[in-house]
C-alpha cells in the first residue's frame, strides 16, 4: 500500500478521527485475522482502556453477503496496536499514520471551531430577531385593544373643534 494514501485512512467518526483496521492490516503487509487477533488480544488485557480505543465495527461484504468483524481504533488504540509492528516499512507507516491522524484533529479543531463560532452567531440573530418579532406582536395586540379607545375619543373630540360662524350674515 502506498504510504501516500494513508492520509485516505484516517476518517472521521463521531467526531473523533479514526482508523479501520481493514486499512491498517495491508499498510502494514498484514492479514486482517492477523490485526483483528492482536487488537482482541489487547482488549481482552486491557477491558476499559480497549473500549474507549477500539470500536467493533463489522462491515457486509459485498461480495459475498457475509459478515466479517472489523474495529475502528483512536489514535491510541491505533499506536498500541502497531508498536509491536517492527521494520523500515512498519516505521514509515507509522509516522504516515501519525501525521494523518494530526492532520485529522487538526481539521477538526480549525473546521468544528469554525462551525461553532458560525452557529453562535446565527443563533444570536435568531433570537434577537424572535424578540424583536414578539415584541412586535405584543405591540400590535396592545395597538388593537388601544385603537378603539383612541378612535371613541377622538370621534368624542371632534364636534369640539367644529367651528361656529355665527356672525349673523349670510354666507
Amino acid at each position: 500500500m502506498n504510504i501516500d494514501s494513508i492520509q485516505d485512512m484516517v476518517m472521521l467518526a463521531d467526531g473523533q478521527p479514526v482508523a479501520d483496521s481493514r486499512r491498517v492490516a495491508p499498510s502494514f503487509g498484514k492479514r486482517h485475522p492477523d490485526v483483528l487477533r492482536k487488537i482482541r488480544a489487547l482488549l481482552k488485557k486491557l477491558p476499559d482502556w480497549g473500549a474507549r480505543n477500539f470500536a467493533h465495527t463489522p462491515f457486509i461484504d459485498s461480495q459475498n453477503g457475509e459478515t466479517y468483524d472489523a474495529y475502528q481504533m483512536t489514535k491510541d488504540g491505533f499506536m498500541m496496536l502497531v508498536m509491536g509492528f517492527t521494520g523500515d516499512r512498519a516505521l514509515r507507516v507509522k509516522l504516515a499514520f501519525i501525521d494523518a491522524f494530526n492532520r485529522m484533529a487538526e481539521f477538526i479543531r480549525t473546521q468544528a471551531s469554525g462551525a461553532m463560532e458560525r452557529w453562535n452567531v446565527a443563533y444570536v440573530e435568531y433570537r434577537q430577531e424572535r424578540e424583536h418579532v414578539s415584541n412586535c406582536a405584543k405591540d400590535m395586540n396592545r395597538w388593537k385593544r388601544r385603537k378603539v379607545e383612541h378612535q371613541q375619543r377622538l370621534q368624542q373630540l371632534d364636534p369640539q373643534l367644529s367651528l361656529t360662524f355665527s356672525s349673523g350674515l349670510p354666507l
